[in-house]
């Protein structure tokens, strides 16, 4: 077994969990035996200064998060705003280049994790998955292997909400049929992700198996092994 820090904390009354929402990116799935195209490091694919470029985009980013902005309009404003002109055969062709990596992060579906997912949905518990994310980033997410076991999504681009708001964690747990206290939630750790969860209401655990361990003391169980979920599921 990997190590644990910290305690699992039962729910009020001494609730079982009955189901457990994931992450997507480094969680369920992880792009880390690539090297995916971060959008802010665009500049020199649409022509434009670096700096100025990732200030742009900073500024537009939460926007793109909670869909009140697509990607590709994103990148046409700063084009125009930064070079007074577009080149949309560039941007739809980035957009495109961004669906095929997805795609591909999707269909490397890690055996562990499969293994995982499969053993929870036998022993009867609700699954859901989380993310903050482009359209772009979940629109393959029904292609995956993982997908058909999974009750509910919650996709910061269709929900007009993003972790670590608490919203987006409830109106997951309220479609899966379950409680928070008997929900637990399992992450990498961004986007300040695990905290969002706990103010939930939920049960948090930081997934390390894609990312290092962290090095310092956390106030969540951290998990180095896939098999330590169902642990703490049998645990309560």
């Amino acid at each position: 077994m990997g190590r644990v820090h910290g305690e699992a904390n039962r729910g009020e009354g001494g609730l079982m969990i009955t189901a457990v929402l994931f992450d997507l990116y480094e969680t369920l799935v992880t792009e880390s035996h690539g090297a995916p195209t971060r959008a802010s490091s665009l500049a020199s694919v649409l022509g434009l200064e670096r700096h100025v470029y990732r200030a742009e985009w900073k500024a537009r980013r939460p926007r793109i998060v909670v869909g009140k902005l697509s990607f590709a309009d994103a990148l046409s404003e700063i084009s125009q705003a930064l070079a007074g002109t577009v080149d949309a055969d560039t941007i739809q062709g980035i957009c495109r280049q961004r669906i095929r990596e997805k795609v591909e992060a999707f269909a490397r579906t890690d055996n562990q994790v499969t293994m995982l997912v499969n053993e929870l949905v036998r022993r009867n518990v609700r699954l859901g998955v989380i993310s903050n994310g482009f359209k772009e980033d979940v629109l393959p997410w029904p292609g995956c292997s993982l997908a058909p076991a999974f009750h509910c999504t919650a996709f910061s681009c269709d929900e007009g909400v993003a972790k670590p708001d608490p919203e987006i964690y409830l109106r997951a747990v309220r479609r899966l049929g379950s409680e928070p206290e008997a929900t637990m939630y399992i992450g990498d750790g961004g986007d300040n992700e695990l905290a969002g969860a706990e103010q939930a209401g939920l049960r948090a655990c930081r997934a390390a198996w894609f990312v290092p361990a962290s090095a310092q003391a956390l106030p969540w169980p951290e998990l180095t092994r896939c098999e330590e979920v169902l642990t703490l599921v049998a645990a309560g």
